[in-house]
């Protein structure tokens, strides 16, 4: 093992030690455990960078200094910058080993400066606190006369109208208070920190709910190696701080649950189909789970797109905007299905063509069926609050909508190689044997990434954008038809 030397802990380091002290002596230690960001992961830092980019924005005359790799050297850099007395992008300080880079530092009167930290979330977080009283110490101790520190973050009640208006889209927020008492810790840890870094062997860590909070740990594949990869304890329905206490007493999966274990009436449920390797079927639960279906059926399907910065005019931040849908349409039972779909086919809002095609098409009596049916209901009421001449039509949808995912949020049937989900993605496996493993766009979190790159993105070319919109077909498709196929297992558990 070759062991890098240690120069400083940077803010994300720190955080990744308040997180799990395995975590930081890794990062310094046994880099090669730690992979990559995953896409979906990526995706977010890349729009944290973006929000960034709006953000400063709001601070004419600003300076960005280009990031070094070697902080003394930003240090000195950003030391020439303070003297020009003008806001400061990433600019970074070196104290008592610690290295902090700044979103914005803004001069204000005689020689102090107010630290603001950009954030993409819509609110203060508790996580967001130790990260700011992180900077404050170390600018503190690098010798600037700090005043104040707030935290950037955006407004999701903002309505885009044109070009966006960053001074809408932010709010700003003091957490002066919250910092100042978080500062003589923030010594201490740091101390703690580098003391973890500099021992020869990793921190005896066992694995626990801080693996995923605040955020997944980049090195959790390492660390759960030993946790089975099917029906472990940690698929127990709602298993939470349960399934830690069973790991911790040497049961590792499902099948091996002590029978004497406090149990709910699901988590039994679970357990006894994995020993016995059979699915539970309760036929009066999926009888009157049936006998609410009113045919015509349809079996619709949305995939939305949304970010900070909303993509299209009269849409929020973060507001799920409904691009495709995938309709299958079964007049009477057994009856062969009609598929309809749509994908917005430019950069203009969908939303219009989504309300009036499916107007047409959902007629004015059966049952409209989706899973997880309250994601379709609000992307329809909040489609239809800005058209509002489809208001009225929405809001006399509802009565029609049947989640399927009922019978299996009930338990009324559960089948083990759900392992505990009762999502679509496992479900449908489950049931059916079909998966979406093998899809060139198999979930949701892609096939929203996918349609904003080559939709919004500069230099795709037709050929590329006609094959994304061809796998969102088949994605979105499988998803409907799916459900057909679903309803299909239920009727057969009832014969």
């Amino acid at each position: 093992m070759v062991k890098r030397e240690l120069t400083f802990i940077s803010k994300s380091k720190y955080m990744e030690g308040l997180q799990c002290p395995k975590l930081l002596w890794y990062e310094y230690n046994r880099k090669e455990l730690i992979p990559p960001p995953e896409p979906a992961k990526q995706a977010i830092f890349d729009e944290g960078t973006e929000i960034g980019e709006v953000a400063r924005t709001l601070f004419p005359g600003g300076i960005k200094l280009e990031r070094n790799k070697f902080p003394e050297e930003h240090d000195k850099q950003s030391r020439e910058a303070l003297k020009k007395r003008q806001p400061l992008f990433e600019a970074g300080f070196v104290a008592n080993r610690g290295y902090a880079l700044a979103d914005v530092l803004l001069p204000v009167k005689r020689d102090s400066w107010d630290l603001i930290e950009v954030k993409s979330s819509t609110s203060v977080k508790e996580e967001h606190l130790p990260d700011i009283a992180f900077q404050f110490y170390t600018y503190r101790n690098a010798g600037l006369d700090m005043r104040s520190c707030s935290l950037m973050h955006i407004n999701n009640e903002y309505l885009r109208k044109g070009k966006i208006d960053a001074k809408k889209l932010f709010t700003t927020e003091d957490v002066s208070a919250q910092v100042e008492d978080l500062l003589s810790s923030t010594k201490t840890k740091i101390q703690e920190m580098l003391n973890i870094i500099a021992q020869p062997n990793e921190p005896k860590i066992a694995i626990g709910p801080h693996c995923d909070s605040p955020h997944e740990c980049p090195a959790k594949g390492h660390c759960w190696k030993h946790v089975p990869e099917h029906n472990s304890v940690f698929s127990l329905y709602r298993g939470g701080k349960l399934a830690f206490e069973l790991m911790e007493k040497g049961t590792k999966d499902l099948c091996s649950i002590p029978e004497d274990t406090d149990l709910n009436d699901k988590q039994q449920v679970q357990v006894s189909c994995c020993v016995n390797k059979s699915s539970h079927v309760d036929r009066a639960g999926i009888r009157a789970f049936l006998n609410k279906l009113e045919y015509p059926l349809y079996f619709l399907d949305f995939e939305t797109v949304s970010g900070g910065l909303p993509l299209y005019d009269l849409s929020r931040p973060y507001e799920q905007i409904p691009f495709q849908y995938s309709l299958h349409i079964m007049d009477k039972p057994g009856a062969k299905s009609k598929h309809y779909s749509f994908i917005a086919p430019d950069a203009a809002d969908p939303r219009p063509d989504v309300l009036k095609r499916l107007k047409d098409l959902l007629g004015d009596k059966g049952s409209i069926v989706a899973y997880n049916a309250s994601f379709e209901v609000s992307t329809l009421e909040r489609s239809a609050a800005i058209y509002t001449k489809y208001a009225k039509w929405v809001d006399g949808l509802k009565d029609r909508i049947v989640d399927l995912l009922e019978p299996f949020r009930a338990f009324n049937f559960y089948h083990p190689k759900q392992e505990g989900s009762n999502s679509l993605k496992a479900v449908l496996p489950a049931l059916t044997g079909v998966s979406y493993k093998e899809m060139e766009i198999g979930e949701g979190g892609l096939a929203s990434r996918e349609y904003a790159r080559v939709t919004f993105g500069e230099g795709v070319s037709l050929e590329e954008r006609k094959k994304v919109y061809g796998a969102l077909e088949k994605y979105c498709t499988l998803d409907t038809q799916g459900m057909i196929d679903i309803l299909d297992v239920l009727r057969q558990s009832c014969v």
